[in-house]
Order: C-alpha cells, then structure tokens, then sequence
C-alpha cells in the first residue's frame, strides 16, 4: 500500500471523528424516540387492564402513580375498568350476610347493598366538590385534570376492595379494619405529583385524606338514617 492511499484513509478517520457529535445526537434521538415507543405501548397495555394499574399503585405506590401520570390515563376508563366493578362487587358481597346471619331478609340485603353503592359512587363527586370549595384554584384545578381524578378514583377503588374483604371474612374484621390505613399512605404518596405549594401541601393531604375516607362512611350514615334496615 502506498503512502498516499494510507493518508487517505488516516484523513478519511479524522473526518469519521469529527462528524462523532453528530452520531451521538442522532443516537440521543433514537433513544428518545424509542422512549415514546415504549410509553406508547404502556398506555395501550394499561388501556386494556385497568386492574394492573390499581394492584401497580398499591403494591407499588411511588412507580405506580408514576405510570398513572405517564400513561396519562382517563379517569373515565378507569372508572369503568375497575372502580365500577369493584362497587358492583362490594353490593354483592352483602349477601353473604346469608351465611353469617340466622335472622336474615332479602329486602335488608338489597337496601344494604344499594347503600353501600350509593355511598362510594355519589361519594367520588362530592370529595370533587369538596376539593373546589375548600382549595383556591390553582390546586383546586388539579381534579379537573385526568390525574386529579384518577387520584381519587383509586383512593375510593382501595376502601371499596377493604369493604369487600370485611364483607365476606367478618371473622377478621378486628385486623381488616386498619387496612384503610394503607389507603391515606397510598394517598400521601400520589399527592407530591400535584406539585403543590409548600404552605399548602399538608392541608391538601390532610383534608383530601378525610374526604376520600370520611365521604363515604358520612353517606352510608345519611341513608341509613333515611331508611334505616
């Protein structure tokens, strides 16, 4: 090989070189694009398995209610994937008063199972409103978002499923009764992702935390009181 063809490829390497930042910009680029590619799946996969991304936020609170911001969820599909069901689920789990209880009729059973309905679906709207009434509206304006309302609707979802485990074991329902608490922890975990103001930021988890626990027991309480069984 002469001399001249070896500085031609030695100045041929110099320019591959040179144009390197441009190789790693392009590779930057294909990364982020496969990022999206990858979110896009996610989302499709979560679509499809509302009930994924609620046991993702309970058995995994922090990735979790990352997945629910970065899939950018509906809160009505996941209203109809898993908090519906699991409201239907939580009225027919008050018929196994059937096998606990001697002294038992169907019309008790029904009320009971419309009651607890009632209590945790019309209780969704009510924490919604309670949210305007009580925060200003930058914060406020969070619940108007899918996240806002995916926040609540899985906090609800939680108390509903606990619901229907002390329904159908009574038995345990000393050590059942504190599984609320993981509710508030859930909620204390998903609430720094409203990028709340540092003044506001324990008022909103301690009153959001109330609302979501307290508004269906006080509608429970109301309708009993109305039409008591």
């Amino acid at each position: 090989m002469s001399t001249e063809d070896k500085e031609e490829i030695y100045y041929n390497l110099e320019d591959d070189l040179d144009q390197s930042p441009l190789n790693y910009a392009s590779l930057e680029n294909q990364e982020e694009a496969e990022d999206e590619i990858t979110e896009e799946k996610e989302e499709k996969g979560y679509d499809r398995n509302a009930w994924g991304l609620l046991f993702s936020v309970m058995f995994n609170p922090v990735e979790g209610w990352k997945k629910i911001r970065r899939v950018r969820k509906s809160a009505e599909k996941l209203q109809s994937g898993c908090f519906y069901p699991l409201l239907a689920l939580l009225a027919l789990s008050n018929f196994t008063d059937y096998i606990y209880s001697v002294n038992v009729n169907l019309s008790t059973i029904v009320t009971k199972a419309a009651v607890a309905f009632v209590s945790y679906f019309f209780g969704y709207y009510c924490i919604l409103f309670l949210e305007n009434i009580f925060f200003s509206k930058p914060i406020s304006e969070n619940f108007d978002k899918d996240y806002g309302k995916s926040y609540i609707i899985i906090g609800l979802s939680t108390l509903s499923l606990f619901a229907i485990l002390i329904n159908i074991l009574p038995m345990l329902w000393p050590i059942l009764i504190f599984l609320p608490l993981w509710t508030l922890y859930l909620l204390y975990k998903g609430s720094k992702y409203f990028k709340l103001p540092e003044s506001q930021a324990l008022k909103f988890i301690v009153l959001t935390c109330l609302f979501v626990v307290g508004m269906p027991i006080l509608i429970d309480w109301g309708l009993n009181e109305i039409m008591p069984y």
